[in-house]
Formats: C-alpha cells, structure tokens, sequence
C-alpha cells in the first residue's frame, strides 16, 4: 500500500511539473466572456476571469498573451510554460486586449 501511495504522490507531482512546463494560466480584469475556447490549438477553460490551458504551443510569452488577451480581454497575470510575464509584458499584452 505504501508502495502505491509513494507512486501515486510522484504520478501527482509529475503531472503539475508537466502542467506549469507545457500550458499556461491567465488571469483577467474581468470575468471571461466564454467558459471554454480553442485558440491556436490549446483548450482553454475559464471560471470566472481564470482561465488555463494544459497545453500550449511554444511562442514568445508576450506574444502568446497579445493573442489570447485579443480573445479574452485585458489581463492582470499570465503564466506561460512556467515563466510569468512582467509587469511592462501586461501592459504590452494589453495594448492587444479586445475591448
């Protein structure tokens, strides 16, 4: 039993290490306009002005966020394969955000 608990706390640990590494979260100003939505390949999924995708294509983190801020709006934080963009990213990421 222990055996299967050390294995699944890895499996666990390994499966968020993948997550930060290959996917990406965004936080809005304001609540999504959709609770899903397919951009560039990735499914998103929002709850309120959250949303994340498991997986997403590798592009500049800034322009990665100008193209989903163009879907989504404006954008207090972006996490993208793990790094965050900065606070000159989000104001540059903005200028995209749709209205």
């Amino acid at each position: 039993m222990r055996i299967f608990l050390t294995t699944l706390i890895a499996v666990s640990a390994l499966s968020t290490a993948a997550f930060a590494a290959e996917g990406a979260v965004i936080k809005l100003k304001a609540p999504a306009p959709v609770a899903t939505l397919i951009h560039e390949g990735a499914a998103w999924r929002c709850n309120g002005d959250v949303c994340a995708a498991p997986q997403v294509k590798a592009l500049p983190i800034g322009r990665a966020c100008r193209k989903i801020a163009a879907e989504l709006g404006a954008v207090v934080a972006f996490n993208y394969r793990g790094a965050d963009l900065d606070a000159a990213g989000i104001a540059d990421c903005n200028t995209a955000a749709k209205p």
